[in-house]
């Protein structure tokens, strides 16, 4: 069953019951088993900002939360397309069709509800740093091929994936107020974990085989 489907008897049912800022290569010569970070560590004055960020997120509009799933999802499928003439190994090809396939999915279901509810998604603060942030990205990783690119676009993967997650949780389900918005929040949050998952595998086969 695709990844569509599921979603949408989720939201059905829910209904009835009512995305690291300098991105690198990962180095071929460290050892094999030595761990890779995801992300730099958060600077004290980011964390400084994180309970304003927090009351923020409880003025965030249906709308803003629709803008946000939207970014997120168009984020990854930009990271994808860069793939095909860059990527090396054939699961780095085949996740990337994937994030590509699953989250164009996501993107129509909100587009179909936001249809149905008649809102118009509004871009926030939030919406539009993603927007920068994975512009700078794919300038970095369009200079990279090979290995060099297959580690790297993984690695980002792994850290965006994190970072949608986390959104979900503490942004955007929090913020949502309309029942079945809430419910398709509900039904993505299993897909993307599957995407993390898969990509911490894939990430794990690339050092293994580097």
């Amino acid at each position: 069953m695709s990844v569509q489907r599921v979603l949408v008897a989720a939201i059905v049912s829910a209904s009835l019951v009512s995305g690291c800022r300098f991105l690198r290569p990962v180095d071929p010569n460290s050892p094999a088993g030595s761990p890779q970070p995801s992300q730099p560590s958060q600077p004290a004055s980011q964390a400084s900002r994180e309970p304003a960020r927090g009351a923020a997120a409880s003025r965030l509009t249906d709308a803003n939360v629709a803008a946000m799933v939207m970014a997120l999802n168009h984020t990854d499928i930009s990271y994808a397309r860069l793939v095909p003439a860059r990527a090396d190994r054939a699961d780095v090809k085949r996740f990337a069709e994937r994030m590509i396939t699953d989250h164009t999915g996501v993107n129509q279901l909100v587009n179909n509800l936001l249809t149905k509810l008649d809102v118009a998604p509004e871009d926030n603060t939030a919406s539009l740093d993603m927007r920068d942030e994975s512009a700078e990205k794919r300038d970095l990783m369009r200079d990279l091929s090979g290995f060099a690119f297959d580690s790297a676009y993984i690695e980002n993967e792994v850290a965006y994936h994190r970072k949608f997650l986390h959104q979900i949780d503490n942004v955007m389900l929090p913020a949502a107020r309309n029942a079945e918005l809430k419910g398709l929040l509900t039904a993505v949050r299993p897909a993307v974990a599957s995407h993390l998952a898969h990509a911490e595998q894939v990430r794990a086969d690339v050092l293994a085989k580097k």
